[in-house]
């Protein structure tokens, strides 16, 4: 903090969240030694006010950020791991459930060590990846606050995609086009 004095622990409070890239929201509904320990841990050597009125001058400006649901979520799920995107738009969360297909196909195949002729085991992976991951669009229902799925690639949608298991045989046909 700079060595600028402050007639206030409110504008010295302000000025300490702003340095941070800190707003109101950043604290609101914190409890109180949340703040405290974490004031202590960036000023080991003291403030210009004690430790305790500037976390309660933050503590009475901090808001409590109000609770925002995006209208859509891509959801991906795979043998080991399950999480969601946010997204304003149906197109946008659809567009990127489509890419993240493409983009596992397109990490999978590039750990082959020869991508003309994979081993049994790299095409077993490959295979066991196509079966065991998904990725789904899911539409907000503020009447429930849950949100439900609107969409997931049609067996035509993941052929188009080029998301199906493959045999020795469509790899050679792949290379010989």
């Amino acid at each position: 903090m700079s060595e600028k004095k402050y007639n206030s622990v409110e504008a010295y409070a302000i000025a300490i969240l702003a340095e941070h890239n800190c707003d109101c929201y950043t604290y609101g509904g914190e409890y109180g030694k949340h703040v405290l320990d974490d004031l202590k841990k960036g000023y080991p050597d003291g403030m210009e006010f004690p430790y305790v009125d500037v976390a309660n001058a933050i503590l009475s400006i901090g808001k409590v950020r109000p609770i925002y649901r995006a209208p859509y979520r891509m959801v991906f799920d795979t043998d080991s791991y399950c999480d969601g995107i946010d997204f304003e738009s149906f197109g946008a969360a659809k567009c990127d459930a489509e890419d993240t297909l493409i983009n596992w196909m397109v990490e999978e195949r590039n750990n082959w060590e020869d991508p003309f002729c994979p081993t049994e085991e790299e095409l077993d992976n490959y295979n066991y990846m196509i079966c065991n991951s998904s990725v789904s669009v899911y539409k907000y229902n503020p009447d429930t606050d849950e949100y439900e799925e609107e969409w997931s690639p049609s067996w035509e949608d993941e052929e188009q995609l080029g998301w199906k298991e493959l045999t020795t045989e469509d790899i050679a046909k792949e290379w010989e086009n």
